[in-house]
């Protein structure tokens, strides 16, 4: 397994002196807002001076609940009073290095707190590596932390693991459910809307997600109708209807050039929002990424609609092992077990009428000639191994826009928000500092 490198960020509402002195409460066996998922115990010297040494215990379950405990050592290395501490991990379950930054925003009322994690997993942390993404577990925890000092200090309202959650109301009565994550609109790097495919869901984009906001980005992710948290409205599912979605949430977050990112059929609605709305476009849209998804050639069979919603086929799914092996060919030769798990779910989560109805929807479908006035930067990302939708119709889709650049994942297949979240991550974030 590689190492981590990641840097989780939130904004707390309160003066970088009063975050300081949390920080090092919390560091030195306060537990007043990084449990349940982590405890610190600290040695002689206090982790805000030079030396001084703090054992981390990481609770994957949370404290008091049992299963493995991931421990290790950190010794602080730098200080710099009320803005910086950094430490480093000398024994245990990860070896390397952690830095906290404390930077004043809004005229010194608030503060921009990050934590950057890098390090290389050791033992039982290596081990776990193998069943579990470790590192947007740690994301998750750290970003869950943040949001707990803001509410013991600051103004902040609760927020769960999935982003704070917002509902927005379409035009045909549809309420789709946003999750938001990072700093506050207007006060990050950039903007990216995040669009999932057929029968997944807005949580297919954790690890991308986690990872954006971590470098200072706001991102929204959103449920397409009829999946996860999101209800249909009064018209049928069409690849023009769930353009018009997107171009809804878009307008309720009040979007500015931002990074619009779709997966598989969350790319179909993309790129028809893209063409069918480009007054609209014209400010609310700055780039477009296109990951494993294709703009024609997706006819449908009448035998593979049919076993969407069917429901015997929808009792399997719903069972772990045997769907993890019915779904195993929609990603590459080695996916991780915690990828394959995530899939299920949400491909079982879906209701089979509603994924019926979604593969009926590309029939006819394509979008090639209206591309070529989409001119806005573009990346299209597409798996060696992706055996649903054609690696090569990604090339098409490339070479059909005007200012768009192709890379392929090598054996990687069609889930890469699950399977490849470093590699969609850095490639909407080259379009977000590009």
């Amino acid at each position: 397994m590689s190492g981590f490198d990641i840097i989780d960020t939130a904004f707390v509402d309160t003066s970088p002196d009063v975050v300081w002195k949390e920080l090092v409460a919390e560091l030195s066996g306060g537990a007043g807002w990084w449990v349940p998922k982590n405890t610190f115990e600290p040695g002689p010297v206090s982790p805000d001076e030079v030396g001084g040494e703090t054992l981390v215990t990481v609770h994957p379950r949370g404290v008091g609940t049992g299963g493995p405990k991931l421990r290790f050592l950190a010794r602080t290395t730098e200080v710099e009073p009320g803005r910086r501490l950094k430490a480093d991990y000398v024994s245990g379950a990860f070896l390397g290095t952690c830095e906290f930054l404390l930077e004043p925003a809004a005229g010194g009322r608030r503060t921009r707190l990050s934590m950057h994690f890098k390090a290389e997993p050791k033992g039982i942390a290596k081990v776990l590596g193998k069943v579990a993404d470790v590192g947007l577990e740690h994301s998750q925890a750290t970003r869950a932390a943040f949001i707990r000092l803001n509410q013991l200090v600051g103004a902040g309202d609760p927020v769960g693991e999935d982003g704070a959650v917002r509902t927005v109301r379409t035009s045909d009565g549809a309420q789709l459910a946003v999750s938001v994550f990072g700093p506050p609109a207007g006060e990050g790097t950039g903007t990216v809307v995040l669009s999932h495919g057929w029968a997944a869901g807005r949580k297919a984009w954790l690890g991308v997600a986690g990872r954006l906001a971590g470098q200072g980005v706001t991102v929204y992710a959103y449920d397409q109708r009829g999946h996860g948290d999101s209800t249909l409205g009064s018209e049928p599912i069409s690849i023009e209807r769930l353009g018009d979605d997107l171009a809804t949430v878009l307008a309720a977050v009040d979007a500015r050039d931002a990074v619009v990112a779709g997966h598989s059929g969350g790319g179909f609605a993309a790129m028809s929002y893209a063409i069918n709305h480009a007054a609209d476009a014209a400010t609310r849209l700055g780039a477009l990424a296109l990951v494993a998804t294709a703009a024609h050639d997706q006819d449908t069979p009448d035998g593979e609609v049919r076993l969407m919603g069917n429901p015997v086929f929808s009792w399997a799914v719903a069972r772990g092992p045997l769907g993890r092996r019915m779904l195993g060919q929609t990603m590459g030769p080695k996916p991780e077990p915690a990828a394959l798990e995530a899939n299920r779910r949400l491909f079982a989560a879906t209701p089979r009428q509603v994924r019926a109805d979604c593969f009926r929807s590309s029939r006819g479908m394509d979008l090639r000639e209206g591309l070529r006035s989409v001119e806005v930067p573009a990346v299209v990302l597409a798996g060696t191994a992706d055996t649903v939708i054609d690696p090569e119709l990604g090339r098409v889709v490339a070479a059909e826009l005007p200012n768009a650049r192709y890379e392929q994942l090598a054996d990687k297949g069609h889930m890469l928000p699950l399977e490849a979240p470093d590699a969609v991550a850095k490639a909407i974030a080259s379009l977000v500092t590009g």
